[in-house]
């Protein structure tokens, strides 16, 4: 008598497990570096949108035969604004635009038109507040000013009790209507950052600190020697090449002394003009 063999109905439930462990561990393994490719990928569009903005003030300054200044008269209300956060882009939301200039005013406008180049893909906005009105810039820069990247041009925030260790020659407007020789180093000297580079606050605020790229937690920092060292942000030079640089070591090993210059940046010049042919 001929006997049939019975067909194997499928998995049986200790393979079916073995599988989908196997499937796990393999996934485990995978999300990370997807992960990180996702987030090397957010870096690479900042840095070619730095590039782009360092273009567009480089033929500015060709025409103008100075940086771009720290501040406009918007004619769409005939207001004094500030540029710092804001050399370029799209209009902001209506309610900010008592602070922030309309896109037509700023002064990248006529060199590079409002687009995503302006906009970081990892901006996660910052919680502050500029004096002398309260603004809370949430969800993003890009969202509510139009812009995600900023202008190195004075103004750089300190903690009580700290500063510069050399006076700047400028500290209002720092390297803003200045001439192109201006800036010691070109090849070290910051022009376009980031906000994760620095601090931020007013006399009427407590500082913060902030964290895009990298970074998982929270965003908004009240205290960078507790948190993660991910203080990560493209920078843009005043020669003209953009660079990624982690600033957490200036910004929470000594936070009272931020900007003092090392061997890849420079935030200031000093009123001493000869620090650097001391240093160099």
């Amino acid at each position: 008598m001929n006997v049939t063999p019975q067909k194997r109905a499928g998995f049986t439930l200790i393979e079916l497990l073995v599988v989908i462990a196997i499937i796990t561990i393999l996934a485990s393994m995978l999300l990370p570096a997807l992960s990180r490719g996702k987030e090397r990928a957010k870096m690479t569009a900042c840095l070619n949108n730095l590039r782009q903005m360092g273009i567009s003030v480089k033929l500015y300054v060709d025409d103008q035969r100075k940086f771009p200044p720290t501040g406009v008269v918007d004619p769409v209300d005939l207001l004094p604004k500030d540029t710092r956060q804001t050399l370029g882009g799209y209009d902001p939301r209506p309610q900010y635009l008592v602070l922030y200039p309309s896109a037509k005013a700023r002064p990248l406008y006529a060199y590079m038109k409002p687009s995503e180049s302006y906009r970081c893909p990892a901006d996660k906005g910052q919680r502050i507040l500029p004096c002398p009105l309260p603004v809370k810039l949430k969800p993003s820069n890009w969202e509510t000013i139009g812009c995600s990247y900023q202008y190195n041009a004075g103004a750089l925030t300190t903690l009580s009790g700290g500063g510069f260790k050399l006076p700047p020659i400028d500290p209002g407007a720092g390297v803003a209507t200045k001439a192109e020789d201006w800036a010691p180093h070109p090849d070290r000297y910051i022009l376009l950052h980031e906000p994760p580079a620095r601090l931020y606050g007013c006399l009427a605020t407590p500082p913060e600190w902030y964290q895009w790229h990298y970074a998982k937690g929270a965003s908004d920092i009240t205290d960078p020697q507790r948190a993660p060292q991910q203080f990560i942000s493209p920078v843009q030079f005043v020669d003209g090449h953009a660079a990624v640089h982690n600033f957490s070591k200036s910004l929470a090993t000594d936070p009272l002394f931020p900007y003092e210059e090392t061997r890849d940046w420079i935030w200031y010049k000093p009123a001493d003009t000869n620090f650097f042919q001391a240093r160099n």
